[in-house]
């Protein structure tokens, strides 16, 4: 007789009626029913393909905060083809009032523009260009996302100037063969002043918004009209309220 299938208390009872009775073993061997409990295979099976699911979403996330970081590191340093290789071939960049720039040549002629036709820094330049603040959304494909960031700028030159710079991302990004790369990236500026009395003191913007477009005309022409500092605009949120939905 195998005892290790009995429950405790069934098992003193019956070890018991053995000892003080002199049950027989057919006595004592009183089965016991099968109690496991039903599963529901499809409910499960449906469980895990959801976690699935959100672990992927994750994992998206994480690739795309990754991208537009390093997209933030690379602008830094002037790095222009590594930028250039972070966005699709129909991509698209509007920084400020510039306007847009439409595919990966019209993006390079962009940026080099930026730096004066030679990528890289001079020495005793800094041109920091932080990533902060991203609410990232992914369509529930998982081929497409948007994402809002906020650049934190401070660039100069040793012994020349110094700039404060700021304003909000509107990008779109879009995964290409299993890669996500920038689909758009709009960038609006909100102020660029002297370091110097910063925006406190200072009431003009250093470019009004404009940077190389009347060297670089652009594909097309900026897709928002609004005011710099000291003007105030607020770009439209790709998202909704996380609370109460609008």
């Amino acid at each position: 007789m195998h005892y290790r299938h009995i429950p405790l208390p069934l098992f003193l009872l019956v070890g018991g009626c053995g000892v003080l009775i002199g049950c027989s073993q057919e006595q004592a061997a009183i089965p016991v029913a099968d109690t496991a409990p039903v599963v529901d295979v499809a409910a499960l099976t449906a469980r895990v393909a959801e976690l699935e699911r959100k672990a992927e979403r994750l994992k998206d996330m994480n690739a795309i905060k990754r991208l537009q970081r390093s997209y933030g590191y690379y602008v830094d340093n002037a790095m222009w083809d590594e930028v250039i290789d972070l966005f699709s071939d129909d991509a698209t960049v509007e920084i400020a009032l510039d306007g847009v720039y439409i595919g990966k040549d019209s993006i390079r002629r962009y940026l080099y523009a930026l730096s004066g036709g030679q990528p890289g820094l001079p020495a005793g330049t800094i041109n920091e260009h932080m990533q902060l603040q991203p609410v990232i959304d992914v369509a529930p494909d998982g081929n497409t996302a948007q994402g809002r960031w906020r650049a934190l700028i401070m660039s100069g030159v040793w012994g020349k100037s110094a700039t404060w710079g700021e304003g909000p991302y509107e990008n779109t990004y879009v995964k290409d063969n299993g890669i996500w790369k920038i689909k758009s990236t709009h960038w609006y500026e909100t102020l660029l002043v002297p370091y110097a009395g910063g925006w406190a003191a200072v009431r003009e913007d250093l470019h009004n918004g404009k940077f190389v477009s009347d060297n670089v005309p652009p594909d097309a022409p900026p897709t928002e009209q609004y005011e710099v500092w000291p003007g105030a605009y607020l770009p439209p949120y790709h998202y909704k309220n996380p609370v109460t939905g609008q």
